[in-house]
């Protein structure tokens, strides 16, 4: 699937590097791949939302005593928080990042969310 993002060009990927210069530090941003502009490329979006992850999730942050002991529950965890973040969450006047992004025409409840049932299109 996401071999085929990259064909139709849905994925533009840019890096940004941070380099130390002077006592200070530098940044040198790259187009890897796509056709990403490079004033759009920045750090704090990833930065901000794995503190946000780190903040919801007791188990992500160390020395806790709320852990995964299997790498399955984590993964299943943070793709529930993750649904929620994007899906149930109505962050700015009751509208959820799905709705922005046209992913969904509604803002979900967690009752939809259980008892959906989903067909996966081939």
């Amino acid at each position: 699937m996401l071999a085929l993002c990259f064909q139709l060009g849905f994925v533009d990927y840019g890096q940004l590097i941070e380099i130390e210069k002077n006592g200070g530090v530098g940044k040198e941003k790259l187009v890897v791949y796509g056709e990403s502009v490079l004033g759009d490329i920045e750090a704090t979006v990833v930065g901000n939302f794995n503190g946000v992850l780190c903040v919801c999730l007791g188990r992500l942050v160390g020395g806790c005593k709320c852990f995964s002991r299997v790498k399955c529950r984590l993964v299943c965890v943070v793709g529930l928080f993750l649904f929620y973040w994007n899906f149930i969450n109505g962050f700015k006047c009751n509208v959820s990042r799905a709705k922005l992004e046209g992913l969904a025409d509604h803002l979900w409840t967690w009752r939809e969310f259980f008892y959906t049932q989903i067909s996966i299109l081939n």
